[in-house]
């Protein structure tokens, strides 16, 4: 039986550990964290990304976890329409934690390998000794820095992310742009309301205190009534706060030797088309198909490379391109001059 390692315990790392544990593969996932990470809000995936799951045996828990996504729109922070609502046949919304357990559930214990980090400068033993490394290490992939060097580190485009839950019903997805912020408001399955916010801020003074409740109800509490309401139900320990980096540079291939790249460590993107997890699913999928198929690790990396690099990195850089646009055009939208007649 061949062995592959899998670096990474996220969305990308489960989902290729799975495929690899269900086509015959002795399967280890190293986990740097003492704990697998379930942290943050409801994740949208689109039609292909559920078929990939379905084929894992993940069916029936996507069917009773998720709920449709009936509508998708983006409107002016004054609610004006940018685009209309348009419906996503097939695409479901899940919170992240249960589609990270349904992934879990699916893999013997013994594979995951908590408190397990891949030091800077070497590998460990678990990827040396096997026959395939799967580098699902996250957006600061150590296994990308070790095959292609720190030209190819992720870089920070100077956005901060927040993110979290409020007690409100909404039906769909909306986002809000305006004066170069974003407040996205979505249903959440279990009950209530996702929502996400982006904005470019001046750097912070050392040492200065993070008010982000306040900070939120300053930069948005203004806006459409659906995302002042959202603010005003925000608790300030639910927030979730980061800063958005993506992968400037296009890596020139997606494997290296037995190591394959996957997810984030491969072409990590801007939140702003919602692919992020999508695409890591659909890398771990073609990376298991192509190791059925190809008889040899280094044919079959090749494949994977070919049929997930330029797909991904065109997604990465319209994502990027809706992100300036965004956050950096000093833009205002056209009034429709039909509204209202």
């Amino acid at each position: 039986m061949s062995t592959a390692t899998v670096v990474g315990a996220g969305i990308a790392g489960l989902t290729a550990a799975v495929g690899l544990h269900r086509t015959g593969w002795s399967v280890r996932v190293l986990e740097q964290e003492p704990e697998v990470r379930t942290s943050g809000t409801a994740v949208l995936l689109h039609r292909a990304t559920v078929t990939g799951l379905e084929s894992l045996g993940l069916g029936a828990g996507i069917r009773a976890l998720a709920i449709p996504l009936t509508g998708l729109q983006v409107r002016t922070r004054t609610a004006l329409p940018i685009t209309p609502s348009r419906p996503r046949p097939g695409a479901v919304l899940i919170e992240r934690a249960d589609l990270v357990g349904l992934l879990r559930e699916s893999l013997p214990e013994p594979a995951l390998l908590l408190d397990h980090p891949v030091p800077a400068g070497g590998l460990p033993s678990a990827c040396v000794d096997a026959a395939l490394v799967v580098g699902a290490d996250g957006i600061h992939s150590t296994l990308r820095d070790e095959l292609f060097g720190s030209a190819y580190r992720a870089a920070a485009t100077g956005t901060t992310v927040w993110r979290g839950t409020a007690d409100l019903v909404t039906s769909g997805l909306t986002e809000y742009w305006g004066q170069r912020r974003r407040f996205g408001i979505s249903s959440r399955p279990s009950g209530g309301t996702n929502w996400y916010a982006t904005a470019v801020l001046p750097p912070s003074r050392p040492g200065a205190a993070r008010a982000d409740l306040e900070e939120l109800r300053s930069l948005f509490g203004h806006w459409d009534a659906a995302v002042a309401s959202t603010v005003a139900r925000i608790s300030e320990a639910s927030v979730l706060r980061h800063e958005i980096f993506h992968l400037a540079r296009r890596l020139p291939r997606y494997h290296l030797g037995n190591v394959a790249l996957i997810g984030d460590a491969a072409h990590a993107m801007t939140p702003d088309l919602g692919r992020g997890a999508n695409e890591a699913v659909l890398d771990a999928m073609s990376l298991v198909g192509n190791l059925e198929v190809h008889h040899r690790v280094d044919s079959a990396l090749a494949a994977y490379d070919r049929s997930r690099r330029r797909t991904t990195q065109r997604t990465a850089t319209g994502s990027a391109a809706v992100h300036t646009l965004i956050h950096r055009l000093p833009w205002q939208p056209i009034p429709n001059p039909c509204r209202g007649r």
